[in-house]
């Protein structure tokens, strides 16, 4: 399998690319870092819960649904992207277990860049030491082929995330602001050092060239460019972005592990943050917010709790978790 160091690319094709090799056969690893920046939402997301497609407008935001999975995640300059096209002979059957034998590659890269991060089940890299997301992954198959994407973040903008998320009321988004900036991590941030597109795709490949049978550089195929921008008109196609599917977002997810949650109700409001099962953050039931952080966010565990100390248990639950 070759290794095609795609460098910075803009038309999205940061994401179309990898469709195109895989549609048309190619394996292999590409690396890459987006000129432009874009929305990209996992197979399964529903856009018109979770995206702001108005406020993305007029940001000159675009947005693409790829066809694999993990979150949606906001693409930008300043994120460098691996890439892989796999025969799923070389992939674990289970899908947990491909996500940790591919992210060993990642987790060297990042220890010789100068940071120790670790795999969280089942999309994440973490920080060791913050306990930040560092690297979001997805996969999924396409074609023949098993395809496992990822970056290495060397910048990133939680404020601009943020501004891109759909929310109710503006008091939420910088809930959702501060929520990403205290989970997000990026390498410049947790190491103080700055490093470039070059230096850190030859890590990379280094690093993947130990762990899977790869044969060294190539140029792209010019009919992956080609196939790239007609996937990029169906990608992008209001029917594609607004395309209803099962998946239901009462909360949004910051990294694994951390959820933000803004509900009305009955004329009430509330704001929850929940983080590791553990309730980090609540704001809209007077004295009870304070109470109840660093409790469960479980109805089991939380009603016996609320009935020692006078709550109406059974509403309150209700509205915490079915609302």
């Amino acid at each position: 399998m070759k290794v095609y160091m795609a460098g910075k690319l803009d038309n999205m094709l940061s994401t179309t690319l990898f469709h195109a090799m895989a549609e048309l056969g190619h394996t292999g690893l590409i690396l890459c870092e987006p000129k432009d920046k874009y929305v990209s939402l996992g197979y399964f997301d529903n856009a018109e819960e979770l995206i702001d497609l108005e406020k993305c407008k007029e940001l000159g935001i675009g947005v693409i649904r790829r066809r694999i999975g993990g979150g949606a995640v906001l693409l930008a300059p300043g994120q460098v992207f691996y890439q892989l096209i796999l025969p799923k002979n070389l992939v674990p059957f289970k899908v947990e277990d491909a996500y940790r034998k591919l992210s060993k590659p990642v987790i060297e890269a990042y220890r010789r860049l100068g940071l120790e991060v670790e795999y969280k089940p089942i999309n994440d890299l973490v920080v060791k030491a913050a306990r930040r997301k560092i690297s979001g992954q997805g996969a999924g198959d396409i074609g023949r082929n098993f395809v496992f994407v990822g970056n290495i973040l060397l910048k990133f903008e939680p404020e601009l995330m943020a501004e891109v998320l759909k929310v109710p009321k503006e008091s939420f988004r910088e809930l959702l602001k501060k929520s990403l900036w205290e989970n997000i991590g990026w390498l410049e941030r947790e190491i103080g050092t700055a490093h470039e597109f070059e230096e850190v795709a030859h890590v990379l490949f280094e690093s993947f060239s130990k762990e899977l049978p790869l044969e060294g550089m190539a140029q792209l195929p010019e009919d992956a460019f080609e196939l790239a921008q007609k996937l990029k008109e169906e990608m992008t196609s209001e029917e594609s972005i607004r395309e209803e599917t099962p998946r239901r977002h009462p909360f949004i997810k910051i990294r694994e592990g951390v959820y933000v949650r803004n509900v009305y109700h009955d004329g009430l409001e509330f704001q929850l943050v929940v983080a590791d099962g553990k309730i980090a953050y609540l704001r809209g039931f007077g004295q009870l917010d304070r109470m109840l952080i660093g409790l469960p966010y479980s109805k089991e565990e939380l009603i016996p709790y609320l009935n020692v100390k006078g709550v109406e248990a059974e509403k309150f639950t209700k509205l915490l978790f079915d609302s």
